[in-house]
């Protein structure tokens, strides 16, 4: 597969070992995937934590030693969990004959982050990385207002809790447990094509608005 114009302009500032080991792993992957983010900016990285979709304020994205991974199907993002384990196997597979040591939040006990894969803190300290002068990408305020506002699969916290929480005042099945997992991205789909628009099972700004007029009109699926 072949990574995109944009997928590539967000390995810019990546530290080069982790450039060759997506490189590597794209060109011999049986799962296609795009890079969501490579260098995070601080005011990224606090919208993060406080949605609940990061536990640190000292990721490696702030440094460049790490990147986000997306699955794609044809011209689609899946977020099916057994996807990323088929795009971890070719990272690890990658970093193993180029010998990169890697990390995939997958494997993380505490938190399953499967779209993650950074660089050892032990090999590469924060401030080892030859491509750290290119700038984080510019992210306006706006911007970064807006991607906030986006929960999808992985992500955790009093935001997801709250949406939860509405879907169940709609007639949606699902626990309240302020996890975004297959569960919630099924009642999200549901309630999208209830509300006819776009199935994705990603709750953005167009979904947000139509479950606030659900909810102010208490209109429940059938």
């Amino acid at each position: 597969m072949t990574l995109t114009a944009r997928s590539l302009k967000r390995l810019d500032g990546v530290h080069p070992d982790l450039v060759r080991v997506v490189e590597r792993a794209a060109a011999t992957t049986s799962q296609p995937f795009q890079v969501i983010e490579g260098v995070r900016s601080l005011a990224r990285q606090r919208q993060l934590v406080n949605r609940g979709a990061s536990k640190t304020l000292n990721s490696r994205h702030l440094s460049g030693h790490a990147v986000d991974l997306m699955a794609m199907i044809g011209t689609r993002v899946s977020w099916e969990v057994p996807l990323y384990y088929r795009i971890a196997d070719a990272m690890k597979e990658a970093a193993r004959d180029l010998g990169v040591p890697l990390e995939w939040g997958g494997d993380w006990a505490s938190f399953f982050d499967g779209p993650h894969f950074q660089l050892p803190w032990s090999t590469y300290p924060k401030s080892a990385n030859p491509a750290r002068a290119a700038a984080p990408p510019d992210v306006s305020e706006r911007a970064e207002t807006r991607a906030s506002r986006v929960l999808a699969i992985g992500d955790r916290g009093a935001a997801v809790r709250t949406l939860q929480d509405s879907l169940s005042r709609l007639g949606f099945a699902l626990v309240q447990d302020g996890v975004f997992g297959p569960q919630t991205r099924r009642a999200v789909k549901a309630f999208q094509a209830f509300a006819g628009l776009a199935v994705d099972g990603i709750f953005g700004p167009v979904s947000a608005r139509a479950l606030r007029l659900a909810l102010k009109r208490r209109v429940r699926p059938d």
